[in-house]
């Protein structure tokens, strides 16, 4: 690209946080007047980084390289763009090098930007961006990093021998199916996860970017920046993974094999030793919080049957983590007598026998939502909708 093509720093730093900083939902991460490197997120907070660098001297492209606009992305491969194209060397200022930083190298592509078309385009490519492993370099591990990393594993369930496979360090376990990877990098750690589902399911909770990932692996949990956090994570995947292969089942079944004497005796005890492990399974798989409103104090919450015990055909139906919700007590209740329920989106419906004094009291708006759901839960809400919703009052 010729430096006769160019776009000044200055103009580019205002398309970035006027024109284009709705449309891509671009989060500063430090103060405007920085001089130099001015880093960002796009896709809101603990989104993908970027950065732009004002006035830098970059001597290799010619003349007046202060007017010329350098973007530097997270270690990625960008495709032919019309006026972009790569710098030979990375960018190592003072700003990229402090902490809150992801894109200093090696974890660092760098591109020089020719016209406000070339930088629209580059940025909107980069928020929709779904890079696969192979697009990085992990940090080798040290034997103090790699015992770390086992025992967070091993804390979590994961009890077999570790492997090596390529870059990643790889976990399995006997009681339950989800493989992990672990690769460290300078600012944290990427895990690749085998389980799609689930591993999106806790992307949220820990403020992950979830990626695709190249086979065996399924998805790729970005940005976990410490240890602490690891360590909680692999307690949730493995906690999550328990319940999707039907441990919940598998122990009621168990406490099936030595009832009580009488008849009666039998069903009742049956019935709350499932209900019993029933709430245990929703309690790991929503991860302690209502569904609905975040509510995250456990002794409150009800572990609410999407179809009820009793109309059930199967004990595998009656413990399916899918058939249930953990929501906060008057969410139950309403759920329950089907005063609400849910279409296949999350998004709340209510009964018109509600009246409109009652739902302000109760604090329903109509934008609530259940975060989460899957399309295992679909089935089951559709039989909601159908047999419990807006009964006669």
């Amino acid at each position: 690209m010729s430096i006769a093509a160019k776009l000044p720093s200055e103009r580019a730093l205002e398309i970035i946080t006027t024109e284009l900083s709705e449309e891509l939902s671009i989060h500063p991460c430090d103060q405007s007047e920085r001089s130099k490197a001015h880093l960002y997120e796009i896709g809101g907070p603990g989104g993908r980084q970027f950065a732009l660098i004002v006035g830098d001297m970059y001597a290799a492209k010619g003349p007046n390289p202060s007017q010329q606009t350098r973007i530097l992305l997270g270690k990625c491969k960008v495709p032919d763009i019309a006026g972009v194209s790569p710098c030979d060397d990375y960018y190592s200022g003072s700003r990229i090098k402090q902490a809150d930083s992801r894109i200093a190298p090696p974890n660092q592509s760098s591109y020089l930007v020719a016209d406000e078309s070339a930088l629209r385009g580059l940025l909107r490519w980069y928020a929709q961006y779904r890079g696969t492993l192979d697009d990085y370099d992990a940090a080798p591990l040290g034997s103090l990093e790699r015992t770390r990393l086992e025992k967070a594993a091993q804390d979590a369930g994961f009890d077999l021998s570790p492997t090596v496979e390529r870059d990643w360090l790889v976990f399995r376990s006997t009681a339950f199916p989800c493989t992990v990877g672990v690769a460290s990098e300078i600012s944290g750690y990427r895990v690749a996860v085998s389980d799609a589902g689930l591993a999106r399911r806790v992307a949220s909770e820990f403020t992950a970017v979830a990626t695709d990932a190249t086979p065996p692996w399924a998805v790729c949990l970005n940005n976990i920046q410490d240890y602490p956090t690891l360590h909680r994570l692999f307690g949730r995947i493995a906690a999550v993974s328990r319940v999707l292969a039907g441990e919940g089942l598998r122990a009621f079944e168990e406490s099936r094999r030595h009832p009580p004497d009488t008849t009666e005796a039998t069903r009742l005890v049956v019935q709350r030793v499932g209900q019993d492990i029933f709430r245990a399974s929703l309690l790991a798989y929503w991860g302690q919080r209502c569904a609905v409103s975040g509510l995250a104090v456990p002794g409150l919450l009800r572990a609410s049957h999407i179809k009820p015990w009793a109309d059930c055909g199967s004990d595998a139906e009656r413990l399916d983590v899918f058939n249930g919700l953990l929501l906060a007590p008057h969410l139950d209740a309403l759920f329950d007598g089907g005063w609400v329920t849910f279409l296949d989106s999350g998004q709340i419906r209510i009964s018109d026998a509600l009246d409109a004094a009652s739902r302000t009291r109760l604090g329903l708006t109509g934008a609530e939502a259940i975060t989460g759901l899957t399309e295992r839960h679909q089935a089951y809400l559709a039989w909601h909708r159908e047999h419990c919703f807006d009964r006669k009052k």
